[in-house]
C-alpha cells in the first residue's frame, strides 16, 4: 500500500475516532446517526454548492447504492446495539468487513493481493473480532450467538459495510471524493428520515439534540471528514486493504476509552491491538 494512502487512513481512524465514543454513549443511536447526518449536510452544503461536481449517471446509482446500504447499515448496527451486549455485536459488526470486503475486491474488482497483505487483513480480522471479547471464555460467544436477533443484526450490519466499500470503489471512476462523500451522506440522510420519523425513534428526536448536542456537532465535523480521507486512500490502493487499515478506529475508540472513561483495557484488548496494529503495518510495507 502507498504510505500516502496508508497515512490518509490513519487520519481518517482518527477522525472517526473523535465521535465514535459520543456514539457509543448516546441513549438512541439511530436518532444520534441521524441528527450528525443532518449536520453534516448543512455544515458541507457551501462546500458542494461551489465545487458544482458533474457527475455522470453511473456515479449517480453508485452514490444511490452506497447511501442505501449505509442506511440499512444504521439501522442495523443501532438496533443490535440496543437489543445485544457489545462483546457480542461488537466482533461481527467489526470483524467481518475486512473480510467480506477483501472477498468483493478480489472477485468482484479483480484485486491480486499480495501473500504479505492476506495475512495482514487476517491479523486485523482477529485483532478486530477479539477487541471486545471480555474473556478467554467468550471466545466462541459471538459465533455461538448467531441463531439470536442482535448477532443476526450485527453481521447484517458487517455485510453493509462491506458491501458499501466496494460500491465505492467503482463510484470513485465516476465522482471526486469530497462530492461522493458527501452525497452518499446526504442520501443516507433523505433515506434515514422516513424510518426515524415514523417509528418509536421520532419521540427521542428533541430529548437526544439535548443530551449529545455536543457529540452531534463533533460527529457532524468529523464524519465527513472521515469518509473523505477512505475515499481518497481508496483511489491510491485496493479496497480490500482500504476496508482493513480503515478499521483501525476501532482500536483508537477502545484506547480512547480506556485514557478518558476508564474501562478496562485487558490482556486481551492488548493483544487484539497488537494484532490489528502489526497487520496494518504488514499491509503498508509489504501489501
Amino acid at each position: 500500500m502507498p504510505l500516502s494512502a496508508l497515512l490518509l487512513l490513519v487520519l481518517s481512524a482518527l477522525s472517526h475516532t473523535a465521535y465514535y465514543g459520543f456514539y457509543k454513549r448516546s441513549a438512541d443511536k439511530q436518532v444520534f446517526a441521524w441528527w450528525f447526518l443532518l449536520v453534516t449536510a448543512v455544515i458541507y452544503a457551501p462546500a458542494l454548492i461551489l465545487s458544482r461536481p458533474v457527475i455522470p449517471a453511473w456515479g449517480w446509482l453508485c452514490l444511490l447504492l452506497s447511501g442505501w446500504m449505509d442506511m440499512a447499515y444504521f439501522i442495523s448496527v443501532g438496533k443490535a446495539f440496543e437489543e445485544g451486549d457489545l462483546s457480542v455485536v461488537y466482533p461481527l459488526a467489526r470483524g467481518t468487513p475486512p473480510l467480506l470486503i477483501t472477498l468483493g475486491g478480489v472477485l468482484l474488482l479483480g484485486e491480486r493481493l499480495t501473500i504479505w497483505g492476506l495475512g495482514g487483513i487476517l491479523l486485523v480480522t482477529t485483532g478486530l473480532y477479539l477487541v471486545n471479547v471480555r474473556s478467554r471464555a467468550d471466545l466462541l460467544r459471538p459465533l455461538r450467538s448467531l441463531r439470536e436477533r442482535p448477532s443476526q443484526l450485527a453481521l447484517l450490519a458487517g455485510v453493509g459495510v462491506s458491501i458499501y466499500s466496494v460500491i465505492d470503489k467503482v463510484g470513485l471512476r465516476y465522482v471526486d471524493p469530497f462530492a461522493y462523500g458527501y452525497l452518499t451522506l446526504l442520501v443516507t440522510l433523505f433515506s434515514f428520515t422516513p424510518y426515524i420519523l415514523l417509528t418509536e425513534h421520532r419521540a427521542h428526536l428533541v430529548a437526544e439534540w439535548r443530551v449529545s448536542k455536543l457529540g452531534i456537532g463533533v460527529a457532524g465535523l468529523s464524519v465527513l471528514l472521515s469518509y473523505f480521507l477512505a475515499l481518497a486512500a481508496m483511489r491510491l490502493s485496493y479496497v480490500s486493504y482500504v476496508g482493513s487499515v480503515r478499521s483501525v478506529n476501532v482500536i483508537f475508540v477502545a484506547l480512547l476509552g480506556a485514557l478518558l472513561l476508564k474501562e478496562s483495557y485487558g490482556a486481551i484488548r492488548v493483544l487484539a491491538s497488537s494484532l490489528v496494529f502489526s497487520g496494518v503495518l504488514l499491509i503498508g510495507v509489504a501489501g
